[in-house]
Parts: structure tokens; C-alpha cells; sequence
């Protein structure tokens, strides 16, 4: 079997689900894959299980410091990722032609752009936007050297990177079977929704949260936020006292305690602003409902649209918190039974697309014989 070194930028524990289900999973049935984590709080390279992790200070030249604090064999490798950081990925480069590597680059998230919006709405978009620019470039030229770079999306690339003339291979976000799950009848009497992800000025949560403190006193709900940084959502729910009782929040520190959130929800919220940022590709929130069978509440959009029937699969609603509203009474008076169904054909309509970890292994791994 050949050797893969998965570079990624995350930090030790950190749970991501194709980071896990895929090259920590399914890929292993082709080839050995060791991934490298970084930790800020530890001075010395350390190896666990089949992983490595290195301290954040060295990420500088992390292939000198897997060889020399680790005493990895770079030789023995015939390809190797970087998972977004730039600079990792010129340094990777730099060793290509001595270690003899294939190169890979995944691009999860457009991280450059989103600092460009997030400065706009700060009110310093002007010299943000040249250095997007600059960074942009800088990024087209090293991207289209590597051997294959995989976006999450054909969409995702041709709007951030549209000028790339080296092989793409779009990994998309998937369903893992080993998570898949059905979801029983609670007949509680209460709807109940969740929200899974991150929340920052650009993801504009407080739309939704205005949805919800429109809805009449009466109706039975309750919403679990499920984020890293709790804090966040403990600062906006300040504004809505009326609500903020019906709020359920959630430290989202491992997958397995947000599935057992997604588990106990009817309706998983993937609602996001109307921007090229979100637009071009299904958000990873939307694979932990339908692992769960839970049908998600989708902005309108053309991505969105692509992969699901509305009403069948999925629900969706424009991004204004009127409509939202509007949509939440009527999910509201709707049976569990319903949404179950409508979760149950979601699920089986990503699944029927391919978007599954297991086939999608065997196709990357094709993929890459064949560089």
C-alpha cells in the first residue's frame, strides 16, 4: 500500500467529519494515512496512533520538524495534503522534487474572502480588499502547482479560484454510513430545532433569532445552539429575554455529543445569508442532520436547490426573518411524522448522489493512482 500525509490545519482534538470519516476512516482500506494536528499548548512532537502532532510554533516548516523532532521517513510518502494553510502548502512544495510526492491541497472554506466580508461589515473593506487581492493571487499561483487540489465544490472553485488549470477534484460534504441513524417518535408535543456550527458577525444569527421571537407565545418550541464558542450566542441572546429560556445552548466539543443533539431535534436549522460565501456549496451542518435523518430548514438558494426537492427532502425559506418566521409555524404545526419523512428522503438523496464517505474514498483513491 503507498503512504499519505494528510496536513491539516486543525488543532490536536479537534473533531472534523471528512478529516475523520474520511482519511482517518474509509481511506485506510487503500492506503496508510497518517494526519498531522497542531497543539499551542505542548512543546514536543508527539505521535498518537496514527497521527502526529506538532507544535503550532513549527508549522513554519513542518516537513523539518516531522524529520527531525519526529523522525518521520518524508521518503516513504508518495503523497502529500495540506488541508487550507498556505504556508504549509509552499513549504510542501519546496520538498516535492527531494521527497518525489504527489501534492494535494484541499481548500475546505474560503478563508480570505471571508475576512474580506467580515472587514466590510467593520467598515474597513477598502484596504482589506487589496489585500484579499494580493493574498488571491499569491494562492491561484501556488494552488496550480500542486498535482490535484480538491474544493468542496465544482461551484466553490470556478467562484474563488476561477483561473486554475491544474487537475480538480471536488470532495464534497458527505454522509458517513457508520453514522448514519433513524430517528424515533418523541410525540412530546414540542418542536424541536438545532442549529450546529459556527456563529460570527457574517452568519447574521440574529435574523434567525429575530424569527423566533416573532413566533406567538403559545407555540410549543425550543432551539438547541450547538457551537465551539458558546459565548457568542450567550452575548446576542442578551437582546431577546423572552426567548432566550427556550434556548438550549450546547459546547459542540466532540461529534458524538452532537449527534446525540441532532438526535433528539426535528429540524436542523442551515440557514444562511444570500452571499457567494455560503452559496457555493452545501454547509457541513446540513450532513450532521441528515446523519440523523433530520430534515434541514435551507436558505433558498441555487446550491441548495440543486440537491434537494423542497418540501420532500427539505424545507427552505429566503433569509429574512419575516419569511423564517413564517416558515417556523408552519414546520411547527407539521407532524413528526412528516419530518421524519422528510428527513428519511434527504438522507437517501445524499447518499443516491454519492455523497458518501465510504464511495468516496475508493473514488479519491482511483483518483490519485491515476496522477
Amino acid at each position: 500500500m503507498k503512504h499519505l500525509l494528510y496536513i491539516t490545519d486543525q488543532q490536536e482534538y479537534s473533531q472534523h467529519g471528512t478529516i475523520g470519516s474520511l482519511f482517518q476512516g474509509y481511506l485506510k482500506e487503500y492506503l496508510y494515512v497518517n494526519v498531522v494536528y497542531f497543539t499551542k499548548y505542548k512543546d514536543s512532537f508527539q505521535i498518537k496512533d496514527d497521527d502526529f502532532v506538532i507544535p503550532s510554533h513549527h508549522d513554519k516548516d513542518v516537513i523539518k520538524c516531522l524529520r527531525i523532532k519526529g523522525k518521520v521517513d518524508i521518503a516513504k510518502y508518495d503523497y502529500v495534503f495540506v488541508r487550507n494553510a498556505q504556508h504549509i502548502l509552499k513549504t510542501v512544495l519546496s520538498y516535492r522534487e527531494k521527497y518525489n510526492y504527489k501534492v494535494g491541497f484541499r481548500a475546505s472554506f474560503a478563508k480570505s474572502t471571508h475576512a474580506y466580508e467580515k472587514a466590510k461589515k467593520e467598515k474597513k473593506g477598502i484596504l482589506k480588499a487589496l489585500r484579499v487581492k494580493i493574498g488571491n493571487f499569491t494562492k491561484n499561483r501556488l494552488i496550480n502547482q500542486v498535482d490535484i487540489f480538491m474544493p468542496t465544490s465544482h461551484q466553490m472553485q470556478k467562484v474563488f479560484y476561477p483561473n486554475l488549470t491544474c487537475k480538480i477534484y471536488p470532495l464534497l460534504i458527505a454522509l458517513d454510513p457508520k453514522l448514519i441513524s433513524k430517528r424515533e417518535l418523541r410525540n412530546d408535543g414540542v418542536r424541536r430545532f438545532i442549529y450546529v456550527g459556527s456563529l460570527d458577525r457574517l452568519r447574521e444569527f440574529e435574523v434567525v433569532l429575530d424569527a423566533f421571537n416573532a413566533l406567538e407565545a403559545d407555540l410549543a418550541w425550543q432551539l438547541s445552539v450547538c457551537v465551539v464558542n458558546p459565548e457568542v450566542i450567550y452575548e446576542l441572546l442578551k437582546v431577546y429575554p423572552h426567548i432566550k429560556e427556550r434556548v438550549n445552548i450546547v459546547s459542540a466539543d466532540e461529534l458524538s455529543s452532537i449527534k446525540e443533539q441532532v438526535s433528539l431535534s426535528d429540524v436542523g436549522l442551515g440557514l444562511l445569508p444570500d452571499s457567494e460565501l455560503y452559496n457555493n456549496a452545501l454547509s457541513a451542518k446540513v450532513a450532521d442532520y441528515y446523519n440523523c435523518c433530520v430534515p434541514a430548514l435551507l436558505s433558498n438558494t441555487e446550491k441548495n436547490h440543486s440537491i434537494f426537492d423542497a418540501d420532500t427532502e427539505a424545507l427552505f425559506s429566503d433569509f429574512h426573518s419575516e419569511e423564517i418566521s413564517e416558515n417556523l409555524k408552519k414546520i411547527i404545526a407539521m407532524s413528526e411524522e412528516e419530518l421524519i419523512e422528510i428527513g428519511q428522503k434527504g438522507q437517501e438523496k445524499l447518499l443516491n448522489l454519492g455523497r458518501n464517505y465510504e464511495v468516496m474514498a475508493k473514488n479519491l483513491f482511483e483518483e490519485l493512482e491515476a496522477l
